[in-house]
């Protein structure tokens, strides 16, 4: 009997927040930086060209946010495209140096946003599917 309370308590309390946060317009939402990334990286001085490929997504807050996100999306892909090809082998290939990459990207996108609109927008940059080919 306790664990059915305690079900019929969560489930209320879940349609509370998702009507909270619906009646705000102010939920989390995803803008996905389509189509992926693929391009070459590093000083490739002679020999083979390396590849990065990897999708992006963006987490904002609220319909404003995400508006926002996307009518600039050519531009945050432009500086996106220019961080990713500086990048050397060393950081692509180690998990903390993408994770030192994920940080750069998401402060830059945020001074990017910042000097465009007044206010950064995003709240966090993903990486998915992130692949290095030497």
């Amino acid at each position: 009997m306790k664990t059915i309370i305690s079900f019929m308590i969560a489930i209320c309390m879940t349609s509370f927040a998702l009507a909270e946060g619906a009646a705000g317009g102010g939920g989390t939402q995803y803008v996905h930086l389509q189509p992926a990334f693929v391009l070459n990286y590093g000083a490739n001085t002679v020999g083979r060209l390396k590849y990065i490929r990897t999708d992006v997504a963006l987490r904002v807050i609220g319909a404003e946010a995400a508006g926002k996100v996307n009518h600039h999306q050519a531009y945050i892909r432009n500086q996106l495209v220019l961080l990713l090809s500086q990048q050397t082998e060393e950081t692509v290939n180690s998990a903390q140096g993408r994770e030192q990459l994920r940080q750069v990207a998401l402060d830059e996108i945020k001074a990017l946003l910042s000097e465009l609109e007044g206010k950064p927008y995003i709240e966090d940059l993903y990486f998915q599917n992130f692949v290095a080919q030497n």
